[in-house]
């Protein structure tokens, strides 16, 4: 299924790309050559015994934070500004870019995983639970907030709860921290006069189709023109300067307006088995560590894909994040392929109750059949 998006992706950026008049295969060149980075990521996590990033998930999530630091303060020839906003930077001055947050997102679930599943009952004490988690979670949302990313912000904060649920965490800590967070949130939309310009577009897009509310006409009038079975493969019009973001936020309308809405529910039904495909390795997973492993990674792909789909649609405000596998980009675009080589790694071990992953210490462990062991 994750091969079938990714084609598709191939497909739509070249589609939607290849309208500039300057030069038309740059995009769809460079997705490609990401593509093929991110395989070759993908067969290294899958092979890799999942048990083993563990060790790294301390240091990792401090160079996520460092990484974060860099964006917001660091010097102009490493931290990048595009169209008002700090998210990417550029090592050593290269011309190639790489964007934290993306990078944060995989790290953040390998640490939770890690931390959640080694404090075991501890997870529902408040101050050996919930107090250190929702540091942790605060930091990583107030560092990507302040890029602005409120996309990659809610992206994070749904993985960071979700994990934190099924550590068995308490219902009371839960609700506190939902009430907090969606105040938090509240306060944030109305402080700043772009996301409140979103949310009045969500509500009533036509009262403004040339101004606040353009991008979400725009992508309303590409999925409504594309009938039930499309305008047809490359026929999109709105790809040609009328819908911005077309290879990257965007990229869902124009696949709508080419395959229409057969096409837009077989986009839809991927990912929906993408879902059922990824909590059924985590529910199987031989130990607690991989079940929240593979719920985080699937959490993300999902929770992300309804995003940007409810925002193409018109069914949430636009929250400015890609359509996994699909959409133009390279860090996103490798380090999911990466997170999807954890779950394939994961489901290595999820066949039956005759095996586990490998120990921390690198000795295989064995799951004796229990009937064979009662009769031992």
């Amino acid at each position: 299924v994750v091969g079938i998006l990714c084609l598709i992706g191939v497909l739509m950026v070249f589609s939607s790309s290849g309208v500039d008049p300057k030069d038309p295969n740059y995009f769809i060149g460079r997705h490609v050559q990401w593509l093929v980075v991110g395989v070759v990521v993908l067969l290294v996590t899958m092979s890799v015994p999942y048990t083993r990033w563990r060790h790294y998930s301390v240091p990792g999530i401090l160079l996520v934070v460092v990484l974060l630091a860099l964006v917001l303060w660091g010097p102009s020839f490493i931290s990048q500004e595009i169209k008002g906003a700090k998210r990417w930077l550029s090592p050593g001055g290269l011309p190639i870019t790489m964007q934290p947050s993306e990078f944060a997102k995989l790290v953040f679930i390998i640490y939770l995983a890690d931390w959640c599943s080694a404090k075991g009952e501890k997870v529902r004490d408040f101050s050996n639970g919930l107090v250190p988690f929702g540091l942790m979670l605060g930091l990583l949302c107030v560092l990507v907030m302040m890029e602005p990313d409120m996309g990659t912000t809610l992206v994070i904060f749904a993985i960071g709860i979700v994990i934190y649920f099924a550590s068995g965490a308490a219902l009371l800590h839960m609700g506190m921290g939902l009430l907090i967070a969606g105040l938090t949130f509240g306060v944030l939309a109305i402080t700043a006069s772009y996301r409140m310009a979103r949310i009045f577009a969500f509500l009533d897009p036509w009262k403004d189709p040339t101004g606040v509310s353009y991008h979400a006409v725009q992508s309303l009038l590409a999925l409504g023109s594309g009938g039930l079975m499309g305008m047809g493969l490359g026929a999109s019009r709105q790809k040609f300067g009328w819908l911005p973001e077309q290879s990257t936020d965007a990229i869902g309308a124009i696949w709508g307006q080419e395959t229409g809405f057969i096409g837009s529910l077989f986009l839809i039904t991927l990912f929906l088995v993408v879902a059922w495909r990824g909590y059924r390795v985590a529910r199987m997973a031989p130990d607690g560590y991989g079940q929240l492993l593979a719920t985080g990674v699937t959490t993300w792909i999902v929770f992300q894909s309804m995003l940007n789909i409810g925002a193409v649609s018109g069914s949430i405000p636009f929250t400015g994040v890609p359509l996994p596998f699909v959409s133009y980009g390279g860090s996103s675009l490798v380090i999911t392929l990466a997170a999807v080589g954890l779950l394939l790694n994961i489901s290595k071990y999820s066949n039956g109750p005759a095996t586990e992953p490998p120990s921390p210490t690198g000795a295989r462990l064995v799951r004796l059949d229990p009937q064979r062991a009662g009769r031992r």
